[in-house]
């Protein structure tokens, strides 16, 4: 007997990714059934932690990132491992670390969304579309207030 598998779009996600270190990723994961987990400061904070330690070890420079209720956008050059190894390690620190803080098991849906930014106007687009996230989901006016949110050099208060 075939036991289903977990997630039926696994394979999907995977379809045409590639893994090149130097290139600029948006990457996109989701917390299990869509809770809404990260409207508590402490698990968001450990997800935050966990991009600037992939940032600070150079697996991913990070460029922008930004915790939803439910999800996490982030962008950045990919270092010398692959994509899914980096998404594995944001995803089973942060995992382990929230179920010690109580948050029960599955803490991410399998799988991740990828997009290679292939030019300056789809850097900007989706880097756009990170910033304005929480403001368009109604958490925020401004994303300057938002406080889980890593915003990228450039980008001036206005």
């Amino acid at each position: 007997m075939r036991v289903p598998r977990q997630n039926p779009h696994a394979r999907t996600l995977r379809k045409g990714r590639y893994s090149r270190p130097g290139l600029h990723y948006f990457l996109t994961t989701s917390v299990a059934k869509r809770r809404r987990i990260f409207i508590r400061h402490e698990y968001a904070s450990v997800v935050l932690d966990s991009i600037r330690w992939l940032h600070r070890t150079r697996r991913l420079t990070v460029d922008a990132a930004v915790v939803m209720p439910d999800h996490v956008h982030l962008a950045g050059q990919l270092g010398e491992r692959s994509l899914s190894r980096v998404m594995h390690s944001l995803k089973s620190y942060t995992a382990n670390r929230l179920a010690h803080l109580g948050v029960a098991a599955p803490i991410w849906q399998p799988g991740f969304h990828d997009h290679a930014l292939r030019d300056d106007e789809d850097y900007s687009v989706r880097i756009r579309y990170l910033i304005d996230n929480p403001v368009r989901a109604g958490l925020v006016e401004r994303i300057e207030d938002y406080p889980y949110v890593i915003l990228p050099t450039w980008w001036r208060i206005r």
